[in-house]
């Protein structure tokens, strides 16, 4: 007996081909919701495996997760620190005891690990030693007279600063021109130099030492400044405390290394520190 599509409601043939359509899609979806879900073979069922449950599997992960991150900081600070300045220069911040007058605080270790504090006292670059001269000093291009060392240079503030020091270095420098024999020679007779000066001073119970680092020896090629001033300033460095038996020398070489702006005894041909001898 013949059927018709009556015998099946208005779309009999069309319900049918729905079913099997449906039937098909739910196993499909069903196969894609098992590679997707956190079944043993998802990613979480790899991290269960490795670290046990699923509760332990997440925090495994979270623990992983915070490990890169951290991870990711530390080789940032490692990047930025070969980067700023250069094989790890340091630029100290100065103050100002007046507009002429900048103070560098540092410390530093001697060989057994006994720590020392220091003020290097710095003239500001347009005052120096004239060049080639061990008596003289200069602003820009003109000669100070001993009027001006006296207010200038020995300045109220500069006197009040240095007489809270336990110890007291003149420190003499030379450019880089001239032989280096002579220029240690040079930068020897001038440590003395502002030594007597400051001696003049500060309290005479103060010990006063001289520092001379003698020739400037690391010129750079690449400057266009002829003017070598900047390498033989007028420097005083105040020692304002130290471990029990430190060797001050050693602490003060330590301090000194490796800073942008103070004259590292790195680009200096000597280190000889002496007492001072009036």
């Amino acid at each position: 007996m013949a059927q018709s599509n009556d015998d099946y409601g208005p779309d009999r043939g069309g319900l049918e081909r729905r079913r099997v359509e449906r039937r098909t899609y739910d196993r499909r979806a069903g196969a894609a919701q098992a590679t997707l879900s956190p079944s043993r073979g998802g990613w979480i069922g790899g991290l269960a495996r490795l670290f046990g449950g699923r509760r332990e599997a997440i925090i495994g992960a979270l623990a992983l997760l915070f490990s890169a991150i951290v991870g990711g900081f530390v080789v940032k600070d490692a990047l930025l620190a070969m980067s700023s300045g250069k094989s790890g220069w340091l630029t100290i911040t100065a103050q100002r005891w007046n507009e002429r007058t900048m103070v560098f605080p540092i410390d530093g270790v001697d060989a057994n690990g006994r720590r020392a504090l220091f003020d290097v006292v710095v003239l500001t670059k347009n005052y120096g030693w004239v060049r080639g001269s061990t008596q003289e000093l200069e602003r820009g291009d003109q000669r100070l007279t001993a009027e001006d060392i006296e207010n200038e240079v020995l300045a109220p503030q500069l006197r009040t600063g240095l007489n809270g020091a336990i110890a007291l270095i003149a420190v003499g420098l030379a450019s880089q021109e001239g032989e280096v024999e002579r220029e240690v020679q040079r930068g020897g007779l001038r440590a003395a130099r502002i030594a007597e000066w400051v001696r003049g001073v500060v309290d005479p119970s103060v010990p006063m030492w001289t520092l001379n680092l003698g020739r400037y020896v690391d010129p750079c090629t690449d400057c266009e400044d002829a003017d070598t001033s900047w390498q033989r300033p007028f420097i005083v460095v105040a020692v304002r405390r130290s471990d029990a038996g430190a060797n001050i020398g050693e602490a003060l070489a330590d301090a000194m290394s490796n800073k942008t702006n103070l004259p590292s005894p790195s680009r200096y041909s000597t280190f000889a520190l002496a007492k001072y001898k009036q």
